[in-house]
Formats: C-alpha cells, structure tokens, sequence
C-alpha cells in the first residue's frame, strides 16, 4: 500500500511539473514559483485521496525509525 501511495504521489508531482512547465512558457514563471505550484498540487491529490494510507504509511516510518534506533543503541551508537 506504501509504495502504490508513493508511487502516486510521485506521479502526481512529475505531472504538476510538467503542467507548470507547459504553462510556463505563456507566463514564465520562476523556478520557485514552480516548485511551490507544484507542491501545492501534490499537497491537493494527497489531501483527497491518500489521506487514509497516510497512517499506514506514517507507521511504518516509525516502525522502521524505531528498528534502526533500537539498533544503534544496541551496537553502542
């Protein structure tokens, strides 16, 4: 479920790119004017549809966070 959420995520922004890009050259807008639109973009989709698996995802971060600190204490780092 974690790797189809951000496998979305990543098309959506490639796409926000591209979108921003194209629109780009009627108004020219700079580099992090894009960047923000297209955040914002990715925010939105992220926002309406992916909000459910972002505790599934959210986690799985901690767990996987967790697993390396729990590690390094026991390698002594």
């Amino acid at each position: 479920m974690e790797k189809k959420v951000a496998l979305v995520l990543s098309l959506m922004l490639l796409m926000s790119m591209n979108s921003v890009l194209v629109s780009a050259e009627e108004a020219s807008p700079t580099i992090g004017q894009r960047v923000d639109t297209a955040t914002n973009d990715v925010t939105n989709f992220y926002n309406e549809h992916a909000g459910p698996a972002a505790d599934t995802v959210s986690s799985s971060a901690k767990s996987v966070y967790n697993w390396f600190g729990d590690k390094a204490k026991e390698w002594g780092l």
